[in-house]
């Protein structure tokens, strides 16, 4: 339930254009990771955990 209300933010932060767009990917060990980008910056970033995403998208939005 948790990871539902977290994608639920997620998805609602990036519905307009030029919002960050957040992946839950997985690498080659199998260690899952979310990689954001943000069309505004043109950058790529990578953050381990939830907590992490959300700091970022915060900080970006205020």
């Amino acid at each position: 339930m948790k990871l539902n209300q977290f994608w639920n933010a997620v998805v609602s932060r990036i519905s307009n254009s030029g919002e960050p767009q957040v992946n839950h990917r997985q690498d080659h060990q199998g260690n899952w990771y979310y990689q954001i980008y943000d069309p505004q910056a043109d950058k790529h970033n990578a953050f381990g955990t939830e907590q992490e995403v959300r700091m970022w998208l915060d900080q970006r939005h205020h």
